[in-house]
C-alpha cells in the first residue's frame, strides 16, 4: 500500500513541478520579448538624465534597469511574505 502512496504522491508532485516548469518558461519568453522594449525605453531615459554618448550609456543603462530590477525583488518579497 505504500508503493501506491508513493506513486501517487510521485506524480502529484511531478505535475506540480512540471507546472512551475511551464509558468517558468512562459515567463522567459514573455521577459525576452519585453527585453528590447525596456532597453530602448531605459536608454532614452538615460540620455535624457545625463549627457553621456556611446558605451557609458550602456553601462548607465544596466545599472538603471539594475536598480529598478532591485527594488521590485524588494518589494516583492516584503509583500508576498508569510
Amino acid at each position: 500500500m505504500e508503493i501506491l502512496n508513493t506513486k501517487k504522491s510521485f506524480r502529484r508532485e511531478f505535475k506540480r513541478q512540471l507546472r512551475y516548469a511551464i509558468a517558468a518558461a512562459v515567463g522567459f519568453i514573455i521577459a525576452f520579448s519585453w527585453r528590447e522594449t525596456i532597453i530602448s525605453a531605459t536608454r532614452d531615459i538615460v540620455e535624457r538624465l545625463t549627457e553621456a554618448a556611446g558605451n557609458i550609456v550602456n553601462v548607465y543603462n544596466s545599472l538603471f534597469i539594475t536598480l529598478i530590477g532591485v527594488i521590485i525583488i524588494i518589494l516583492s518579497s516584503k509583500i508576498l511574505e508569510d
